[in-house]
C-alpha cells in the first residue's frame, strides 16, 4: 500500500466527491438540520489549498486550509474514508496542509470539530493541536471544540 498526496484545485473531482462523503457523514452523524447549519464554514471557494491522499492511486481522503483571520489558517474538510482510516493518510495530509500553510509564512494554526468525535480529536493532539477557547462563530456552540497549534 502506497499513499501519495497531491495539491489539487478545489474545483478537482475526486475531492468533490470525498466532500459529498464527508457531507454524508455528518447527514447521518447528526442529522441534516444540524449538519446544515455548518454548510457556510465549509464553502470549497474560500479554501486557499486542498490536498488529496491516495491509496494505490485512488483518492481516499482530503484536507483544505482557508484564512480564520490574517495571521491565522483554519484546517478544514479533513475526511478519510472509513476503509482508509488508520493507513496513516490522514497524517500526510494534516502534513501537507502545514508545509503549504509554513511555506505561506504563517505560524500557528487552528481548527474545528465535533465535540463527540474522540478519534478526531486525539488524532490532532498527536500532530500538536490542543484544545483552546472556541473561536468565531463556534463561541458558545456546545457541539463544538476548537483547537490550534503553533508551527
Amino acid at each position: 500500500m502506497m499513499i501519495e498526496v497531491k495539491q489539487v484545485a478545489i474545483t478537482n473531482q475526486e475531492l468533490s466527491e470525498l466532500i459529498n462523503e464527508l457531507n454524508e457523514f455528518f447527514n447521518e452523524e447528526w442529522g441534516a438540520d444540524i449538519a446544515q447549519n455548518y454548510q457556510s464554514h465549509h464553502n470549497l471557494a474560500e479554501m486557499a489549498c486542498a490536498i488529496v491522499a491516495y491509496e494505490d492511486g485512488e483518492a481516499v481522503g482530503c484536507g483544505c486550509w482557508k484564512l480564520f483571520d490574517d495571521q491565522t489558517p483554519e484546517i478544514k474538510r479533513m475526511y478519510i474514508k472509513k476503509k482508509s482510516r488508520g493507513n496513516g493518510a490522514a497524517g500526510k495530509i494534516i502534513q501537507a496542509l502545514e508545509a503549504d500553510m509554513l511555506e505561506k509564512g504563517y505560524q500557528q494554526a487552528v481548527l474545528e470539530t465535533g465535540k463527540d468525535m474522540s478519534g478526531a480529536i486525539k488524532f490532532y493532539e498527536r500532530h500538536g493541536y490542543q484544545i483552546v477557547p472556541n473561536y468565531g462563530e463556534f463561541i458558545g456552540d456546545e457541539l463544538c471544540i476548537c483547537m490550534k497549534k503553533q508551527f
